[in-house]
């Protein structure tokens, strides 16, 4: 294959001495010898063009119609052959390095022009670097087509191909990035692209800690305000992304922690958060929790976890539990193998996102700016925000009397596996003592009869109206997304959380009724028939300074 000119030419001039020649009055001529790249393929042609110029003072003119003789400084490196008009074809042999020499015939005395080429295989590494990374690091391969790799590993760890990172410069010469996971270790890299495939003739060295290390006490920092690493493409809402980030291994018996703070000046934006792992169920060994109120005290008694804080009464969203203003909520859920968070708005200026681990293994942290959702089709319903339970206080449901004969109802949206809607309900006064308030909650498929979720409905106090926390009153975790409720609820309010058991956003319908009839109208008449129960919940309580899990416990706010 011959390479033409392209939109880079590599132009070589030796500079010419003022001469005189008995063919030619100038006062000097030089010859230049353009390439469209400085790399030719083992095996393949490139073509090279030469000219001749005569420099008059500060101005050059060209020469035309002139002879040149080409010759490579190694045959066993690269072949040129002349074919007339100041062109000539240049054959790459073997790998190395070669001048390629264009000469004016007709001037003697005129300085010739020296092109030096590099010969190479369709894939050659030149250099790793860095050559020691830690887990998360993004490692960058330099050389001839390594633009081409599409498979890169260390000690048979696949890398994971930072986005945008092929590159190839206009001297022929290519780059491309990799993040590097656990549980990768310290290796030759070995490459596969182009046709080709080997090992690089260095080793890459791999520290087994991950490049945000130490955040177990200390959070790491990332300013969201600062933008992404991708502005101007269609990544550019990725404000924070690193896939290869690591639990590492730990002494007998303990457990360690990861923590991020993540801030912005804009409380008003939407953001959504994912933290994922690679195999399903790793999060049986994790507990993560998003919350905007956390800090450590060094030097307190205690393990590790009891040591962290809060905001009084603060609450927080959990792979394992929550809290609602300081008390602990363990509704039913499958283990899952991801936990993403869409918030509409910010509960505050700071995110912090703080994990618990017993094992090693890898995971992966994203912060996006913008409200997403696992259905495209789901969108952000009008009570968003209500994934922590304080924002449900803002917008209360007033439940109309039994008298107006009216009930509250509308179709609403779990827009991400394991999400909790928070619900905050005033309830009047019942007329007779014969009075309950009627729950109802059907799901919605987009598909009728294709319907793989499973909504529970919980019914909680409210601290200093109808208790004195936050406490189960009555569930309905029937198997399916159709609960029912009727409860003999004095005046108050109360809050209503619809769970996401089994991980399947879903519409649904809600309705709440106070009734005489025990019935609420949402999309069928009447109460649904019973489906079977799964595992009785365990009761809410408060959460304990004593409870290793409920590790967030007020001190002052941080």
């Amino acid at each position: 294959m011959r390479l033409l000119y392209g939109p880079a030419v590599f132009l070589v001039a030796l500079s010419g001495a003022t001469c005189s020649f008995p063919t030619d009055k100038s006062d000097s001529v030089f010859v230049t010898l353009e390439s469209p790249s400085l790399v030719v393929l083992r095996g393949q042609d490139m073509s090279v063009y030469a000219r001749a110029w005569r420099a008059i003072g500060a101005d050059t003119q060209p020469i035309n119609n002139v002879q040149f003789a080409f010759y490579s400084g190694s045959e066993s490196i690269a072949r040129v052959q002349d074919d007339g008009a100041g062109y000539a074809t240049v054959t790459g042999v073997n790998s190395g390095t070669v001048g390629i020499t264009a000469r004016a015939v007709a001037f003697e005395r005129a300085q010739a022009a020296d092109l030096v080429l590099r010969v190479a295989n369709p894939l050659e590494i030149d250099s790793v670097r860095p050559s020691l990374v830690r887990f998360g690091e993004v490692l960058t391969v330099y050389g001839v087509g390594v633009d081409s790799m599409f498979i890169a590993t260390l000690a048979d760890v696949n890398l994971i191909e930072y986005p945008f990172s092929r590159v190839r410069d206009a001297t022929g010469l290519g780059r491309i990035s990799f993040w590097v996971p656990p549980p990768a270790t310290t290796a030759p890299l070995f490459y596969l692209g182009a046709g080709v495939f080997g090992f690089d003739t260095v080793l890459t060295a791999v520290l087994k800690e991950d490049v945000y290390e130490p955040n177990d006490s200390v959070p790491s920092q990332i300013n969201l305000d600062l933008g992404g690493p991708w502005p101007g493409t269609v990544l550019e809402p990725v404000l924070f992304t690193n896939p290869a980030l690591a639990f590492e291994p730990l002494a007998r018996a303990t457990l360690g922690q990861d923590w991020f703070r993540f801030s912005t000046s804009d409380t008003t934006q939407s953001m959504t958060f994912f933290i994922t792992y690679p195999t399903f169920g790793d999060t049986s060994s994790t507990n993560t929790f998003l919350l905007d109120s956390l800090a450590y005290n060094t030097g307190a008694p205690g393990d590790p976890i009891e040591k962290f804080y809060g905001r009084d009464s603060a609450s927080f969203i959990g792979s394992q539990f929550y809290t609602c203003k300081g008390d602990q909520f363990d509704p039913l859920q499958v283990d899952r193998e991801s936990t993403t968070v869409a918030l509409k708005t910010l509960p505050s200026r700071a995110i912090h996102i703080v994990t618990f681990f017993a094992k090693p293994q890898r995971y992966g942290l994203t912060v996006v700016q913008g409200y997403i959702t696992a259905d495209s089709r789901i969108k952000a319903d009008r009570f968003e925000e209500n994934d922590f339970c304080q924002f449900a206080d803002g917008q209360a449901i007033n439940i109309p009397a039994r008298t107006t004969g009216l009930e509250f109802t509308d179709t609403l949206n779990i827009d991400n596996p394991f999400e909790i809607d928070w619900y905050r309900i005033e309830v009047p006064a019942p007329l007779l003592a014969g009075d309950s308030v009627v729950f109802r909650l059907q799901g919605r498929p987009f598909v009728p009869g294709q319907d793989s979720s499973d909504l529970d409905l919980y019914v909680l106090t409210v601290p200093g109206s109808t208790g004195s926390g936050v406490f189960e009153i009555a569930s309905g975790v029937n198997v399916g997304s159709t609960e029912y409720l009727s409860l003999p609820l004095p005046a108050g309010s109360y809050y209503v959380a619809v769970v996401d058991y089994a991980g399947v956003a879903m519409r649904y319908s809600l309705c709440i009724r106070q009734t005489l009839v025990q019935n609420c109208g949402l999309i069928l008449p009447g109460p649904p028939s019973a489906g079977a129960p799964k595992q009785s919940p365990q009761l809410s309580a408060p959460a304990s300074p004593g409870d290793a899990r409920a590790f967030l416990r007020p001190r002052r706010s941080p």
